[in-house]
């Protein structure tokens, strides 16, 4: 028999867990009851950032109220100021960078995730299990949470459009330096300056959205003091100084040369900070590279390439490759410095032999023998230079061989994108200014080598799809983006033969082929699906000086944001299957019109507009 004393432990401890067991039902039949009056709206005492409320909104509503918000951000733009010594300035930078004949230059400086941020919103007192969600609903009643609102800033692009229109404002910073002056050299003194913190402004730019607050943002000022001067770089002048005078040098290869005279030399002398802060005398890498550039032109003699050409899908004529001379100018930069500074006055350059692919007379060592994969775009409605920059990209593709298990880039592959290698600019409008920007239409080859590299079903190693849907592209989800020098669009040839690379050009449609050796591989390719489409929102008006007052014109479509994937199921010979799914996400973007006002747009660019008429 229990003693009277144990008797009423037991009957206290069951007491205590008739009680717990009544709260914990109260607790839970509550937790219900308010999963419930909540199911379709947000938890009370939800904030987005600290000044939105989102209590107990449904998602539209909340939709609604922070779209609003958001668009109000988006038309007003983001402000930015600044003030020196040499004048002040304010600028608008809106949220897209708007090329005006070419898509392919148009970027997003800022995107606003509503649909992420309301996700986040929704989720909070939703996660865990049944007990971790009861605490989470019951801390939601005593405290208040605060959800971020998400989007995404891209720097380096906002950077870049601020120093553009505010480095009139900025002084660099002046070393001591080396100056060429009536053919004799001069030690100019150094001098302080002062640059524009536009990484702060960027970071300010952040916590301001972060808090839908949107006012002016003014760039403060960063002083900079010269690194190298003159009392620490006498020692190092006179050593400049006498190298002047041992001149001239003499460039040579084989039996040919180039004399290099004082004054040329003398404009290559530049100070650097050494070790343990000495002054050391070096070459202006730009300087000595221009020079060797023009030199370069005399000496360089091209590859010749294997020539195939192919009718029917079969090799009709071909031609052995030759190989070619090219001036390695970096080598022979870093040749002739080290050869002034031991005043060695015969300096040898360095010379590579190019060689092109090898090839015999025998076809079959490279394994061109048939077509192996076509891809192709539409580019009708593009504009002259667009037309232009398409055929000179084309042109550089044609004819290239990629060797088997090669990585082939595309970026690499077309090179240099400037006036230099033959390329038109298109305008660009970055703050308030409008800016010639090099690489419109290169877009169209990304496209049309990734529609290659698919239907050849080659494993591609690199694609970024473009941020909007453009509509060259169509259908969505089968483009990719090139920007040098990056994004890239890259690719393995594992066919085990050579690919040769024949690019054309019919009326609109431009047109890749692979020519190689079939492996048995067949190519599926199913058609892309668009889902989760998204309203690009009301229009954007940008004022111009290039119309007439009042005049209107059209630069950007309406493009609604959407999700799109297609699969590319590779089934080789053997049996083996390699199915990969491919997606792509589009943002919406607004329709853009130009509208003409009185005030001229600074730097106008006559000519530019020129070639785009």
């Amino acid at each position: 028999m229990f003693s009277s004393g144990t008797h009423k432990k037991y009957k206290h401890a069951g007491r205590v867990i008739f009680y717990l067991i009544v709260i914990l039902t109260i607790i839970g039949g509550f937790s219900l009851v308010f999963q419930k009056m909540y199911a379709l709206t947000i938890y009370p005492r939800v904030y987005c950032s600290d000044n939105l409320n989102l209590s107990s909104l449904e998602f539209n509503e909340a939709k609604q109220l922070m779209e609003t918000l958001v668009k109000k951000m988006e038309k007003q733009g983001f402000s930015f100021s600044a003030k020196t010594d040499l004048g002040e300035r304010q600028i608008i930078i809106h949220s897209n960078l708007i090329a005006l004949t070419d898509p392919d230059l148009s970027r997003q400086l800022v995107f606003f995730d509503v649909q992420k941020t309301l996700k986040n919103a929704f989720q909070v007192g939703r996660e865990g299990n049944f007990i971790q969600r009861t605490i989470e609903m019951i801390s939601t009643l005593v405290k208040d949470r605060t959800i971020d609102l998400v989007f995404e800033i891209n720097q380096e692009e906002v950077i870049k459009v601020l120093a553009e229109n505010f480095k009139e404002l900025e002084k660099p910073v002046q070393d001591a330096h080396i100056l060429l002056f009536n053919q004799d050299l001069v030690l100019e003194k150094e001098s302080p300056g002062f640059v524009l913190d536009y990484q702060t402004a960027v970071k300010e730019l952040e916590s301001n959205l972060k808090n839908f607050k949107n006012g002016e943002i003014k760039i403060n000022t960063l002083l900079k003091e010269p690194r190298i001067k003159s009392e620490n770089a006498e020692k190092v002048f006179s050593q400049a100084r006498d190298l002047f005078k041992s001149a001239p040098y003499v460039l040579s290869y084989k039996d040919r040369e180039w004399i290099l005279p004082p004054e040329e030399i003398g404009s290559w002398f530049e100070f650097k900070r050494g070790g343990f802060d000495r002054v050391v005398l070096s070459f202006n890498q730009e300087k000595v590279l221009e020079y060797l550039q023009k030199t370069a032109k005399e000496i360089n003699v091209d590859s010749i390439k294997p020539r195939l050409e192919i009718d029917n899908g079969r090799v009709v004529e071909f031609q052995v490759g030759q190989p070619g001379l090219v001036l390695n100018q970096e080598q022979s930069a870093v040749v002739i410095a080290q050869a002034v500074l031991n005043r060695k006055e015969q300096i040898d350059l360095v010379i590579d032999e190019i060689n092109p692919v090898s090839a015999s007379k025998d076809t079959d060592s490279l394994g061109i023998k048939e077509l192996v994969g076509k891809g192709s775009s539409n580019f009708a409605g593009s504009p002259k230079n667009r037309r232009f920059n398409i055929s000179v990209g084309a042109e550089k593709l044609n004819g290239i061989l990629i060797k088997p298990e090669e990585e082939f880039s595309l970026i690499q592959a077309i090179g240099p994108v400037a006036k230099e290698t033959g390329f038109l600019p298109e305008l660009v409008i970055k703050g308030d200014r409008t800016i010639p920007e090099y690489g419109g239409g290169l877009c169209q080859i990304g496209t049309t080598m990734f529609r290659l590299a698919i239907n050849t079903g080659l494993p591609i190693t690199e694609r970024t799809p473009h941020s909007y849907r453009v509509v060259y592209y169509e259908p969505a989800g089968m483009d990719a983006t090139i920007y040098n020098p990056w994004p890239d669009l890259k690719f393995i040839n594992d066919t085990g033969y050579h690919l040769l690379l024949q690019t054309e050009i019919q009326d609109n449609e431009l047109i890749f082929k692979f020519y190689g050796t079939s492996d048995g591989r067949k190519v599926e390719t199913t058609e892309p699906k668009v889902f989760n489409i998204v309203s690009p929102g009301p229009a954007r008006f940008i004022k111009t000086a290039e119309l007439p007052p009042g005049e209107k014109k059209r630069i950007e479509s309406a493009h609604a944001g959407a999700d799109a994937e297609f699969k590319n199921i590779v089934t080789f010979s053997n049996g083996v299957v390699r199915e990969e799914t491919w997606k792509s996400h589009y943002r919406p973007w607004a329709e853009v019109w130009l509208i003409g006002e009185e005030q001229k747009i600074q730097e106008p660019l006559e000519e530019l507009k020129s070639t785009n008429q």
